[in-house]
């Protein structure tokens, strides 16, 4: 009887050692999902730092040209803030590689250079999958979590809502363009109603617009910061 005994207990023990073996090898599994997770997130994020250090350097051009032609703004020329441009661009495309091409060579004369808002378009697929399949809740650092949150929906909200205010003066500058054009009785250039039909009324736009900007620039400056925080976060607490 105490042979039958002793051998249940080893029976019954080995059973909850095996089922604790297997435990841990689900938990250990899951630990190893949520760590790709959260790093690939983290190559997200070094993704959005590259992309915003050049869309501030591409705002920070804008606002050096409409600085310039506040401060400069009786003797501005057109072809001077052209020039101005082609040293510090901002327009530009995005070619077949994803690559950024600035625009220096200007074709046709048109008021981009004045109304150019550059668009805000961070990635953020990674962070919406792992937020609709709840693995970001799984994040069980709170500090890193409420800092993930915080750049993909409050920052970057913000910084998109400051992108629609640029929008929202530029389109006051080119409805001055458009109503300098309409008065005069025949075609006349960008350059020609800008070199000799400026007044108050426009420079009044361009120092909203340089207000604007400068706010623009701080915002993005936050941003970047909370962005390189929490990636050393990532690194410090998730195999890379």
């Amino acid at each position: 009887m105490r042979k039958l005994f002793i051998e249940g207990v080893v029976i019954f023990i080995s059973i909850l050692a095996s089922l604790s073996v297997d435990n841990m090898r689900d938990l250990s599994d899951e630990q190893e999902i949520l760590n790709e997770a959260v790093t690939t997130l983290g190559d997200e994020i070094k993704s959005n730092i590259k992309y915003t250090i050049e869309h501030i350097k591409q705002v920070r051009n804008m606002l050096y040209l409409t600085s310039q032609m506040v401060d400069k703004f009786n003797e501005m020329t057109f072809s001077q803030a052209l020039k101005i441009h082609s040293d510090k661009p901002y327009m530009h495309s995005i070619t077949e590689d994803g690559e950024v091409e600035y625009i220096k060579k200007y074709e046709n004369e048109n008021y981009n250079i004045f109304i150019w808002t550059n668009a805000w378009e961070p990635e953020d697929v990674f962070f919406q999958s792992m937020l609709y399949s709840g693995k970001l809740l799984e994040i069980k650092n709170k500090s890193l979590r409420k800092k993930i949150e915080s750049i993909y929906t409050n920052q970057e909200e913000r910084i998109s809502g400051m992108h629609k205010i640029t929008g929202v003066l530029a389109q006051d500058i080119l409805k001055w363009f458009d109503e300098k054009e309409n008065e005069i009785n025949k075609d006349i250039k960008v350059s020609e109603i800008f070199n000799t039909l400026k007044d108050q009324k426009l420079k009044n736009f361009l120092k909203r617009r340089r207000n604007q900007l400068s706010q623009r620039i701080t915002d993005l400056e936050n941003y970047l910061q909370s962005l390189e925080k929490v990636v050393l976060l990532i690194n410090t607490n998730y195999k890379v």
